[in-house]
């Protein structure tokens, strides 16, 4: 599970590159390579490529980034539901 590098929060305290970063963290392919056979790739989204995430590794047959970020839609959706359908029935009983 990889989040995404703020750069905006941490540009000030990072003393490498964008490419010692990736070097040094970044999930490439010589670490996915050492993953377990069975490992996902999950990322919420957004992604820096070659940062936190090899290019290559994004849509890799690991990487479930893709499907994380659509239920990602989906989840946001049925909550939004549930508080507006919930703020109704609230509504309904203070109106009795």
């Amino acid at each position: 599970m990889l989040l995404r590098v703020q750069h905006e929060r941490h540009e000030e305290k990072m003393n490498e590159t964008v490419e010692e970063y990736h070097k040094a963290f970044g999930l490439n392919q010589t670490r996915v390579q050492a993953m377990k056979e069975n490992a996902i790739i999950m990322h919420p989204a957004p992604f820096n490529r070659n940062v936190e995430i090899a290019d290559d590794i994004v849509e890799c047959e690991k990487s479930r980034i893709f499907k994380q970020v659509q239920n990602g839609v989906y989840v946001r959706m049925a909550l939004i539901h549930m508080v507006l359908e919930n703020n109704i029935e609230l509504l309904k009983k203070e109106n009795k």
